[in-house]
C-alpha cells in the first residue's frame, strides 16, 4: 500500500514524488492521464524513477498516511473525489499551494484528515506528464508541531527540506508578495523574468509589493511597506533572466491561471481591513480575462 499519495502531479508534485520514490517511499500518483515514469531534469536532484499512477478515484481502496495536495488552488474542488477516497482521520494532508488560504481550502476537502498548510519553494516547469525541468529550490515551510516534525522525517532521506516555523503567516505573506510582484507581469507580457529589466518595470514591482504588504501588516503577518525595498532589491538581483513563473508557464501552455489564490487573496484580505487594493483588483481582472475565467 502506498504511504503517500500525490494528488495533481504537475511540476511541483512530480518533483516531490520523484524524490520520495528515489528514497524508497511508496508513492501513489493521482492523475488525469497515465504515465510510466518520473523524469526530473535537475542540477541538484535528477531522477528517473517508475511511477505508480492511478487515474480513477474508485481504484483507491483504503486511506493513506500522507496526501500531498499539489493541484493548483483553483483545482482544489475538482480533487475532492480523490481525497474522499484517500483521506481518513489518520491522514495528514499537506496543502502544497500558493497563497495564504491553504488551510481553509484544505479543510474543505480533507474528509476528516488533518491539514498542514505549506509554503512551497520549487521552481519547476512541466514538460510532459511526469517530465519536469527543475530550476531551483526544494523546500516546504509549515507551521510548527507534531505534523511538521513527521513531515520533516518523511522527507529526511531526500534532497527536499521541511522548515517548521512559528511565523508561518509571515512566510506565507512573504511568498505571496514575491508571487504577486512578478507572476502577473510575466503572464500578461508572456515574458520570462528578463522582463524585470525593462524600463519602469521595477517600479511597478515595488508598487504591487507595497500594496500587498500593506495588507500583510493589517493581517499582523510581520511584514509591511518598510520591508519592500530590500525584498525587491534582492528579487531583482537574484532573478534569472531565463527563469519563468508558474503563471507564465500556465499561460504559455494555455492552462487556466491561479490568479484568485494570489491577487484575489490580497483583495479579500484588504476588504476585511478596509484597505484599497487597486493594483491587485486590476491585475486580477486582466488575468481572469486572459485565462477565460
Amino acid at each position: 500500500m502506498a504511504e503517500v499519495a500525490v494528488v495533481g502531479p504537475g511540476s511541483v508534485g512530480s518533483f516531490f514524488a520523484a524524490q520520495l520514490i528515489a528514497a524508497g517511499v511508496p508513492v501513489m500518483s493521482c492523475a488525469r492521464r497515465p504515465f510510466e515514469r518520473y523524469v526530473i531534469e535537475s542540477e541538484i536532484a535528477p531522477r528517473d524513477v517508475p511511477a505508480d499512477v492511478v487515474t480513477d478515484p474508485a481504484a483507491v481502496d483504503t486511506p493513506v498516511q500522507w496526501v500531498l495536495l499539489t493541484v493548483k488552488a483553483h483545482q482544489t474542488e475538482s480533487a475532492r473525489p480523490w481525497l474522499d477516497r484517500l483521506c481518513g482521520p489518520g491522514t495528514r494532508v499537506v496543502v502544497v499551494q500558493n497563497g495564504v488560504e491553504q488551510e481553509e481550502r484544505g479543510r474543505a476537502v480533507a474528509n476528516g484528515g488533518s491539514v498542514i498548510p505549506a509554503v512551497v519553494y520549487c521552481a519547476a516547469e512541466l514538460l510532459a506528464p511526469g517530465h519536469v525541468r527543475h530550476h531551483a529550490s526544494s523546500s516546504l515551510h509549515v507551521p510548527v508541531g507534531a505534523d511538521a516534525d513527521a513531515l520533516a522525517d518523511l522527507f529526511a532521506p531526500t534532497v527536499c527540506t521541511v522548515h517548521p516555523t512559528e511565523q508561518w503567516s509571515r512566510a506565507a505573506w512573504f511568498k505571496l508578495g514575491m508571487n504577486v510582484a512578478v507572476n502577473g507581469i510575466t503572464a500578461l507580457t508572456l515574458r520570462r523574468l528578463d522582463v524585470l529589466g525593462d524600463p519602469g518595470v521595477d517600479e511597478v514591482v515595488r508598487r504591487i509589493l507595497t500594496e500587498c504588504w500593506t495588507v500583510a501588516a493589517a493581517e499582523e503577518a510581520g511584514l509591511g511597506p518598510d520591508d519592500v525595498a530590500s525584498a525587491v532589491d534582492g528579487l531583482l538581483a537574484n532573478a534569472s533572466p531565463t527563469g519563468g513563473t508558474s503563471m507564465f508557464y500556465d499561460r504559455s501552455a494555455g492552462r487556466p491561471l491561479e490568479h484568485d489564490a494570489l491577487y484575489g487573496a490580497v483583495v479579500r484580505a484588504g476588504r476585511r481591513h478596509g484597505i484599497a487594493t487597486p493594483l491587485h483588483d486590476t491585475l486580477a481582472t486582466l488575468l481572469a480575462a486572459s485565462s477565460g475565467s
